[in-house]
């Protein structure tokens, strides 16, 4: 962005810098894929311990939301 069109943004917008907005909209991104990623492993191990899954399928549906949130982590950087 231009330094015009920097300055139009935060006028309109009550001093709020562009950059700062874009890690606001990425913290929140971030809490929600890791909030996702504890309830993933939180169902899945329930699942395990009332006997209706095996350990395995806790370890490999934690690992895949693993790599989903460190691939959004790298994305929303």
């Amino acid at each position: 962005m231009t330094d015009a069109q920097v300055s139009a943004f935060s006028q309109s917008t009550g001093g709020v810098a562009p950059g700062h907005l874009v890690l606001v909209i990425a913290g929140v991104l971030a809490v929600i894929y890791l909030i996702w990623l504890a309830w993933l492993a939180h169902a899945h191990f329930y699942a395990w311990q009332t006997g209706q899954g095996v350990f395995y399928d806790l370890l490999l549906a934690v690992m895949r939301g693993a790599v989903v949130a460190l691939l959004l982590g790298y994305l929303l950087r």
